[in-house]
């Protein structure tokens, strides 16, 4: 997945309320489409990589899947607890 710096911005970037494994993805893009950004597919056009890691612990699973719905069903697409307190806008 790729984004401007200044989209993320607006919504203040990822949701570290989610923490180990799973929603943190899906949560963002719920988000940025509420902001108005448009999905734009790459498929077969852009050079991808993906940065190893290991696997995150999927014990808080539940939990982020309850944030990632709560995302879906509000209006608001800033988050409290992310970005701002790493970077200026």
């Amino acid at each position: 997945m790729a984004y401007w710096r200044e989209d993320a911005l607006k919504i203040n970037g990822y949701n570290e309320a989610i923490t180990g494994w799973g929603s943190e993805d899906h949560e963002f893009v719920v988000r940025m489409l509420k902001l108005g950004i448009r999905k734009q597919f790459l498929k077969m056009t852009a050079i991808v990589f993906h940065i190893y890691h290991k696997p995150f612990s999927k014990s808080n699973r539940h939990k982020n899947e309850l944030i990632k719905k709560a995302s879906s069903e509000n209006n608001h697409y800033y988050i409290k607890d992310g970005m701002d307190k790493y970077v200026q806008s």
